[in-house]
């Protein structure tokens, strides 16, 4: 996991640095980059979560199965 994000963070910063180059020539190759590096921050945190869906889903109900108890006290139900 922790290679994944090395790598998805170099990724990141090499279209950083060629959407800088472009900046200056053409605004439609850095709205392409700019789109590029947005596709590749989505898709590390979805994997992310994907991967850890094994920890993070039982927690995120776990919260769920506490706060449920308190919001319906709030509302008053």
């Amino acid at each position: 996991m922790i290679r994944l994000l090395i790598v998805l963070a170099v990724i990141v910063i090499i279209l950083f640095i060629l959407r800088s180059r472009t900046k200056y020539s053409s605004s439609r190759s850095s709205k392409l980059y700019r789109n590029l590096i947005l596709l590749v921050v989505v898709a590390g945190l979805l994997f992310f979560l994907a991967t850890s869906g094994k920890f993070l889903i039982p927690q995120v109900l776990n919260l769920i199965k506490i706060g449920l108890p308190f919001l319906t006290k709030l509302i008053g139900i």
